[in-house]
């Protein structure tokens, strides 16, 4: 397949909410033949998904604003502006933005497909969002999963 190079301004892309945390969608799969999507999240204090395992895509984060708590694969350790995390399909991970102003972060899946969950997921209205049996219905036709918090 041929594909053509893609440039996304700053401000370009498609912005969505997702459970309260604004996404926006850089470069989305069908633009690179399922190649490789990238999201950018803006994470409130405090905020950051539940620990999950992806299993058909690794994703690569690049922290663009701020500070991080994160837990990939059993190790938990701080991450600042600047920082790459790689996390693995297969392998539970989860963050937390530790920040009092918003952070920011990227977010480069592979294969691409993921972004579709995030478009799903934004189409709902906030009060559908909160339904969290149907955001976990709609995450396993995605290959998300949700493990059991581990007990200390």
């Amino acid at each position: 397949m041929f594909m053509k190079p893609i440039q996304i301004p700053s401000d370009g892309g498609k912005r969505i909410s997702v459970l309260g945390i604004p996404i926006v969608i850089r470069i989305h799969g069908r633009d690179t033949g399922g190649v490789v999507s990238a999201v950018e999240s803006h994470d409130v204090p405090g905020g950051g998904p539940p620990p999950h395992i992806h299993h058909r895509e690794d994703e690569t984060f690049q922290i663009l604003e701020g500070e991080y708590e994160w837990t990939v694969g059993g190790e938990t350790f701080i991450a600042k502006k600047g920082a790459t995390i790689f996390a693995p399909r297969g392998i539970p991970h989860t963050y937390r933005y530790l920040g009092k102003t918003p952070g920011r972060l990227l977010c480069v899946i592979t294969p691409s497909g993921f972004e579709a969950f995030f478009e799903e997921i934004g189409a709902l209205s906030p009060q559908q969002q909160q339904d969290i049996p149907r955001v976990i219905e709609i995450a396993k036709r995605y290959g998300l999963e949700f493990p059991p918090p581990q007990s200390p």
